[in-house]
């Protein structure tokens, strides 16, 4: 239940939002220059996370709601092929997995910040998806798609950062 409950990512979100609204109170002009330079890397490193995990999220908040699965278990008929769009019933929001998608979103935004500790982000992210399953909250195909959604917005949001020149840059290769 700990592992599954790590894929709502209530403390990543806290964490580095706490660091987002402590960097808006820190001036810039009186720290030396290679303090500066630090906290503007946290900064930007706290905004991506925190942005690759909400928006990975929500992104499947709104997909589930829209495709409304059933969950395994709601239905006596085989539930896996029942559907119910636009119910926004927790009963029916199985697809794609949100905790799937917090949890690749957070893999993958560590891994991408912290790339030395990439073989232990994946793993605990993994571990996080196939919990779901685990706990009888969703089917394999949910989980994958979650996952799926949590790794594309982060993707695409490192594309977004690189092009301005935040955390990422793209090189001659």
């Amino acid at each position: 239940r700990f592992i599954t409950d790590l894929g709502e990512g209530v403390e990543i979100l806290v964490t580095t939002g706490v660091l987002l609204i402590l960097a808006a109170f820190i001036p810039p002009k009186g720290l030396r220059r290679r303090i500066a330079v630090g906290a503007n890397a946290v900064t930007a490193t706290a905004a991506f996370i925190f942005l690759a995990v909400a928006g990975g999220g929500l992104a499947a908040w709104l997909l589930k709601n829209i495709i409304g699965r059933a969950r395994p278990g709601t239905l006596d008929i085989p539930a896996h092929l029942h559907f119910q769009p636009f119910t926004f019933d927790s009963d029916f929001a199985a697809f794609p997995s949100g905790h799937s998608a917090t949890a690749g979103a957070m893999a993958m935004s560590l891994a991408l910040s912290f790339p030395r500790l990439r073989s232990v982000f994946i793993p605990v992210g993994v571990l996080i998806c196939l919990s779901r399953q685990l706990v009888g909250a969703h089917w394999p195909s949910d989980t994958l798609m979650g996952w799926a959604v949590g790794v594309s917005f982060t993707l695409w949001l490192a594309h977004i950062f690189a092009r301005r020149r935040l955390m990422f840059f793209y090189d001659g290769d």
